[in-house]
């Protein structure tokens, strides 16, 4: 059928969040069904019908970098919400860990590394506060700041520079510290189920950025 080989050629167009790419199809086709409807009911027959609502409602090459625009911005949105989650949770788990560790310590950590955890601290309150700040951009906030593709590719790279510093600020205060020591080995379901949740954030954390950078570019042939 005309409108089911249209929105096929759109969507293998279109990249973006499966679940929002999949409503703008429904939506896509729903009202190319509706368009048809409406001219079967002027009397054309149901083959003309459903041409006449594709050829109304413009082409795959036009409208495609406009949906495209939309579907970046969705993953953008996305994406700014985990990594405000996942440090959120991160810093969570980390000072539930330290505050555990540090029971009976003698250990006094040094100028050095106070400053290095500090600036981890202050780093993951700002990154949840830019992160919502993003988020609520790419919604209502949309009238307000252009999101367009630059604005979705930034934030990609943002969410992969903001793994690669709490990976290797958190790897530095691990090494660091006599932590390190105590539970390296420690295998109860609690320490597995952080180390667990530790090791999956950065790679989600990665793939989203890069889904990002992914629905910002553009087809070589809607270029």
């Amino acid at each position: 059928m005309v409108i089911d080989t249209y929105v096929t050629s759109l969507g293998a167009a279109l990249r973006g969040p499966r679940a929002a790419k999949r409503e703008l199809l429904t939506e896509v086709r729903d009202s190319l069904h509706d368009a048809a409807a409406h001219y079967e009911s002027t009397g054309l027959p149901a083959a003309a019908a459903a041409s006449l609502a594709v050829d109304e409602f413009g082409s795959v090459h036009e409208l495609a970098p406009d949906y495209q625009r939309e579907l970046a911005v969705s993953q953008a949105r996305r994406t700014a919400l985990f990594v405000a989650a996942a440090v959120a949770v991160q810093q969570a788990i980390s000072e539930f860990a330290w505050r555990s560790a540090a029971t009976g310590w003698t250990w006094h950590p040094g100028s050095g590394y106070l400053f290095l955890a500090r600036t981890v601290d202050y780093a993951g309150y700002t990154v949840v506060v830019v992160g919502l700040l993003t988020a609520l951009a790419c919604g209502v906030g949309s009238r307000y700041v252009n999101a367009g593709r630059t604005f979705v590719r930034t934030t990609g790279i943002a969410a992969i520079a903001i793994c690669a510093f709490f990976v290797l600020g958190g790897a530095a205060l691990s090494l660091l510290s006599p932590a390190w020591h105590t539970t390296a080995t420690n295998t109860s379901p609690l320490a597995l189920t952080t180390s667990a949740i530790t090791a999956a954030t950065p790679l989600w954390m990665v793939l989203s950025g890069l889904r990002c950078l992914r629905a910002a570019s553009p087809r070589p042939t809607l270029s």
